[in-house]
């Protein structure tokens, strides 16, 4: 497919095939924070799935409400990630554009520089958002998993695993900018990249607390 002035939103509302053959193109969007927020989005759609097939479930009645929030989480989650994946592609061609810029005389490189530089502080943000947000609802997926449809819960499992996976994912994303910027020191950093290395091994953590509570469940 085409991959002229596609508008950043577009990409989660083509077809799949679509999306997956402009992923695979030699375009550089969409790219790894994109990809990032697609597997947010499944993620957060398998659990909102398990929390919808909680409410109105027999033997779920002391959940229900505990039932309706999750879905409601999970629920703007999607539509989240999908706002957060097309905010990352204007990042990038932020970036893309900043590099264009002429830098023939002092004061063109000096406008150039400043653009890149914020361009780029950008590109650091727009993937930590959505590494932010995966992180927030894998942690509320762990509870799920402990009170949601038991018939269901395995897809707690599955919705665990994609979201550390656009946990990490979105922190590779960010920090891959961090030395066009001259490194990490000096830099504003977002929160999830502070302390990456913490911040992912607390995600795989929940993600695999998650996966107990699951397998308990199902046996």
């Amino acid at each position: 497919m085409s991959q002229e002035k596609i508008d950043p939103s577009a990409y989660f509302k083509m077809p799949f095939g679509d999306f997956l053959e402009a992923a695979a193109s030699r375009s550089h969007v969409p790219g790894g924070g994109c990809a990032a927020a697609a597997a947010g989005a499944l993620g957060a759609a398998m659990a909102a799935m398990v929390a919808n097939l909680t409410v109105g479930k027999k033997g779920c009645e002391d959940h229900e409400a505990g039932a309706r929030e999750m879905a409601a989480l999970f629920g703007d989650g999607v539509s989240g990630f999908q706002e957060l994946g097309a905010g990352d592609v204007r990042a990038f061609d932020a970036v893309m554009g900043a590099m264009r810029l002429p830098r023939a005389t002092p004061e063109e490189r000096g406008a150039r520089g400043a653009a890149l530089r914020g361009a780029l502080l950008g590109a650091v943000g727009a993937p930590a958002m959505i590494a932010g947000k995966a992180a927030g609802l894998l942690k509320a997926t762990r509870s799920l998993a402990a009170f949601g449809n038991a018939g269901a819960v395995n897809d707690c499992g599955v919705a665990a695993v994609l979201l550390e996976a656009a946990v990490r994912a979105a922190v590779l994303s960010a920090e891959v900018n961090l030395p066009g910027l001259g490194g990490a020191e000096g830099v504003e950093l977002p929160e999830e990249l502070r302390d990456s290395g913490a911040f992912l091994a607390e995600a795989e953590a929940v993600m695999r607390e998650t996966l107990e509570i699951v397998v308990a469940r199902r046996s």
